[in-house]
């Protein structure tokens, strides 16, 4: 029984949070198999980004220095992660006629983050208990939407650009480095956790005007408004 709470309080505000991001998309809708596709990328790249930090969870775990915590955060857990989210978009979406506007690598990529954080939320839930559950579908699935959602903004720029891999390169260092940030101010606790959610905030915000010049920029703009 505890085991199917663990489950729906994961998936439940993960879906929600799916239908958030979908419903910015104003001039052409993703098809659903589509945005489910990639939502379940995005839960499949736990287990290599997993499998990517095993060999670093002790010291994860640990208390250590803070330089050992630095190299952690941006190395290991920034880059590992937002890599094989990178991964799961371009395996999923990158190729499909659907990708036909900028706001929709956004969405894919943040539907990425979700589908990531909801196996995360899963597991942390599953091990520190039901009561880290709110938090976590609040705080965190927020954070890996944001960091991925941003990364999409790159990801629509190469894909309609002629320079894939360099706006695929700064996407990836910019989503790696906010969230490297992110966990290590969680990590060293140098300063409090909410200025950790004050960050997330901000990205967030900054992912919403990205969202509105993608918008912007869409060739089904003014379809929709004949």
């Amino acid at each position: 029984m505890r085991l199917i709470l663990v489950f729906i309080v994961s998936l439940v505000p993960g879906i929600l949070w799916v239908w958030f991001f979908h419903r910015k998309d104003r001039f052409e809708k993703e098809p659903m198999r589509l945005i489910a596709k990639t939502f379940l990328y995005g839960s499949l790249a736990v287990i290599p980004a997993a499998l990517f930090e095993s060999p670093f969870r002790g010291l994860i775990l640990e208390q250590t220095d803070l330089f050992t915590q630095l190299w952690l955060s941006f190395l290991v857990i920034g880059l590992g992660e937002e890599f094989f989210k990178l991964l799961a978009v371009i395996l999923a979406v990158y190729h499909s006629r659907e990708l036909n506007e900028p706001v929709d690598a956004i969405l894919y990529g943040a539907t990425v983050g979700i589908g990531f954080s909801v196996v995360e939320n899963m597991l942390y839930t599953a091990t520190f208990g039901l009561e880290i559950a709110p938090i976590r579908a609040l705080i965190a699935t927020l954070a890996h939407a944001s960091f991925t959602g941003l990364l999409g903004v790159y990801i629509g720029r190469a894909k309609f650009s002629d320079h894939p891999v360099r706006n695929i390169a700064i996407g990836l260092g910019l989503a790696a480095g906010l969230h490297g940030l992110y966990d290590f101010i969680l990590l060293s606790r140098i300063v409090s956790p909410l200025v950790a959610i004050a960050l997330i905030g901000a990205i967030y915000y900054i992912l919403q005007q990205q969202i509105q010049v993608a918008l912007d920029l869409s060739p089904f703009k003014h379809d929709d408004l004949e």
